[in-house]
């Protein structure tokens, strides 16, 4: 279970380190997508299922759908290696190991919240809030994407090193496998968005 809630918690952090990053671009320059996996899958999912509703439940939504990709990328790494007919890894383990690899986007959270609440007169938990909820700006810094996706980077080269101690795979393998999951995750991420999209809607709009 510590596992589990482990990568959950790990997601969110990145769901809420992200969250910042493209609210700030949003305004400026275009955010880059990260490289890794499982926040592409994210912002399938989010918009697949995304809510014409208030800014608030929308970035509840956009938090929850970062742990759903995660989920759904160690269903798609899980279900891909019987193809190769090679020993699965304990689903915990998996999950919480990638989760950890994303750890680097994690960092600038903080930072990114305080520049969000920056004023002349110091710090405002209104003006951060605002922010968040877009109902304000922030112009970014040009190193504002250089910086994320080489953080990004990171995180998919410490997955790389992470799934390659998990599965075990030779490097034939490893080059049809991994390619293989990322193709499916973007099917399921697709699909479970749509799917999602049904109660959602009914229920919030």
């Amino acid at each position: 279970m510590a596992q589990w809630v482990g990568g959950v918690a790990i997601w969110l952090g990145v769901a809420f380190s992200l969250g910042w990053y493209y609210t700030f671009t949003y305004y400026g320059r275009v955010g880059w997508p990260m490289p890794s996996p499982e926040p592409c899958a994210a912002i399938i999912v989010y918009y697949f299922s995304v809510l014409n509703a208030d800014t608030e439940l929308q970035a509840l939504h956009w938090m929850a759908s970062f742990p759903a990709a995660a989920l759904l990328w160690l269903g798609s790494l899980l279900a891909t290696a019987r193809f190769f007919k090679e020993d699965r890894p304990p689903a915990g383990k998996t999950f919480i190991l990638l989760a950890c690899a994303a750890l680097p986007l994690v960092l600038p959270a903080p930072w990114m919240a305080y520049l969000a609440g920056h004023t002349a007169d110091g710090f405002r938990w209104a003006r951060m809030l605002a922010v968040a909820l877009r109902r304000g700006g922030v112009t970014p810094a040009p190193w504002l994407t250089p910086l994320y996706f080489g953080l990004g980077v990171a995180a998919l080269a410490l997955q790389l090193g992470v799934y390659g101690v998990l599965f075990h795979k030779g490097t034939r393998k490893a080059w049809l496998h991994f390619p293989m999951s990322a193709a499916v995750l973007v099917v399921f991420a697709a699909a479970g968005g749509a799917l999602l999209a049904l109660p959602l809607r009914a229920a919030f709009e």
